[in-house]
């Protein structure tokens, strides 16, 4: 019997080259020194412990000439009744999606359960904290940039969350809130993109939104090259060109939503809660198990992220307020996470 053979199948194609995040050295964060609040001296002595109703606080004093002055370390938890431990606890099962009955019941183990307002100035303060660091910290990313959005609804009004990630290191690198999904310019999102990356993403991925179109031909002209920056618009479910990674992030930003019972106000900072989270705390295995600010080339040296977070982020804080330095050139002052400002 004659054997029938089957037609040809085409050649398979190379696999194209993964973008790795071990190009550049990794950057290691660690916890900043303890230093005056008044002059950012280091030099201090011990002078006594203040009993506080709900927990002891170490007071020191200025050795610096003509400072003189006895201070409290600002360590982003002065002046709070809580530990930081409940604090950096509460911060971050918020936002993995946890309820804040369960958050308020955790917490309340240790002794103390506190009110859910308390919960709620604690998720607006530290994002707010917390932008500044991270809009100065020099990121390693890869030249292509995602973009898309989702629908919720706000208040009761039906509303759109725009996003920009990075494809290789899976930074969101910005948000913003609009009314309409096809005509809200996202322009300054765009910029504040530039601004986090330092440079002009050379390949734009992007649904057939016009208002995509519009925003990258007035913000991304030109790349650090000097030629132009390109831009698509396919919509596959596979092949080379495609917004899967960006749209499975969708998801991940639509279960926190959801939890969260409907958001409240349109200048919310819970989006900004949950990228700030989702940078610097929740490794991905797509990137090799690591965390999107790690594959970009920064670390924290301190196991618990939150708490690193917030104690460099006041640190810094400090040292911009004192004129010691000077903010990252170029970067907005948003209110919450890599936000664009609302127009």
């Amino acid at each position: 019997m004659k054997k029938l053979h089957s037609p040809a199948t085409p050649p398979k194609r190379a696999p194209k080259a993964r973008w790795r995040p071990a190009r550049r050295k990794r950057r290691i964060i660690g916890m900043p020194r303890i230093r005056s609040c008044f002059c950012r001296s280091t030099k201090f002595r011990t002078a006594f412990v203040r009993h506080n109703k709900y927990r002891d606080v170490q007071v020191y004093r200025c050795l610096a000439e003509g400072c003189k002055r006895r201070f409290t370390p600002d360590n982003g938890f002065k002046g709070r009744t809580y530990l930081p431990e409940d604090i950096v606890t509460a911060l971050g099962d918020r936002a993995c999606c946890k309820k804040v009955r369960d958050i308020l019941d955790s917490i309340a183990k240790n002794g103390r359960r506190p009110r859910r307002s308390t919960l709620h100035y604690w998720f607006v303060v530290y994002p707010r904290m917390v932008t500044p660091y991270l809009a100065s910290l020099d990121l390693f990313m890869s030249e292509t940039m995602y973009t898309d959005e989702i629908i919720v609804y706000i208040n009761g009004t039906k509303c759109v969350i725009f996003t920009t990630s990075d494809e290789g290191s899976r930074v969101l690198t910005a948000y913003q809130i609009g009314r309409n999904k096809g005509s809200h310019d996202v322009a300054p999102m765009f910029r504040m993109d530039m601004d986090v990356r330092g440079t002009v993403p050379s390949l734009v991925k992007n649904d057939g939104a016009k208002n995509f179109a519009s925003a990258h031909e007035r913000v991304f002209r030109y790349n650090a090259e000097g030629k132009p920056s390109m831009r698509t618009r396919h919509i596959h479910l596979d092949g080379d060109t495609h917004t899967n990674l960006k749209e499975r992030d969708n998801g991940t930003l639509r279960d926190f939503v959801e939890s969260c019972r409907g958001l409240k106000l349109l200048d919310t900072t819970y989006v900004g809660l949950y990228q700030i989270h989702f940078n610097v705390a929740r490794s991905h295995t797509g990137i090799g198990g690591l965390r999107p600010m790690e594959a970009a080339g920064v670390g924290f040296e301190h196991d618990d992220k939150w708490f690193a977070l917030i104690v460099n982020a006041a640190d810094y804080n400090n040292a911009v307020k004192l004129g010691e330095i000077e903010p990252a050139a170029g970067a907005q002052p948003p209110r919450s996470g890599f936000r664009a400002r609302l127009e």
